[in-house]
């Protein structure tokens, strides 16, 4: 990967890119393609198809630069093409955009796996296993968004096709579920947000967007 780009903001390396940088647009296919990966698997199940929308939307994206508009934000963009890019290629209408999709486990670098190992030298990796099994697809798809790709709830809500209201109340009805099911080891005070304070700030969100 070119380091050269690491510093460059996503608004100029997406005008780079739609300059006609190929160093550009190599770097970005290189940062994004095995995030994009782990999330295409998760919404649709099937390894050739989820390859093969990666390289078509890689492919759409070099071929129609010169046409695209700006943006601030090139994980968002990417999701949200590569959601529609799967949506046709499996010939979908709008169920699958608004209807639960697969959100596979014990796949690699799985939401479960990586929550696991982020906090597994302070919490009960087994408990918090079956507690994340009690979460619906859309939940999981939600959250995994939100606290590990920090995708905001606008982009989000535009990425899963609902409102972003609905967002909020998603990730809200799954920390109350974990807050259910699952109970910590104590951990210190500057570790991960602890669900408390995940649960307020969506409240405050659902007050400001009623």
């Amino acid at each position: 990967m070119d380091n050269s780009f690491s510093s460059v903001s996503d608004k100029d390396l997406w005008q780079q890119f739609r300059n006609g940088s190929e160093e550009a647009y190599s770097f970005m296919y290189e940062k994004y393609v095995p995030v994009l990966y782990s999330y295409g698997y998760r919404i649709y199940p099937n390894e050739e198809v989820v390859k093969d929308c990666l390289q078509d939307l890689f492919v759409t994206l070099w071929l129609s630069r010169q046409n695209l508009g700006a943006t601030d934000s090139i994980k968002y963009y990417l999701f949200r093409s590569l959601r529609r890019e799967i949506a046709q290629k499996v010939n979908a209408d709008r169920t699958f955009t608004k209807t639960s999709s697969p959100f596979i486990r014990n796949t690699e670098a799985s939401f479960e796996d990586q929550l696991i190992e982020v906090e597994e030298n302070s919490l009960q990796s087994k408990e918090l296993e079956v507690a994340l099994s009690y979460l619906s697809d859309r939940q999981r798809e939600a959250i995994y968004l939100r606290f590990y790709q920090n995708i905001s709830f606008e982009e989000i809500a535009s990425i899963m096709g609902i409102t972003q209201r609905a967002v909020y109340k998603l990730i809200y009805r799954a920390v109350d579920i974990l807050k259910k099911t699952y109970t910590p080891k104590p951990t210190p005070p500057s570790a991960l947000p602890t669900i408390s304070l995940i649960t307020t700030a969506i409240i405050i969100q659902l007050v400001l967007h009623p």
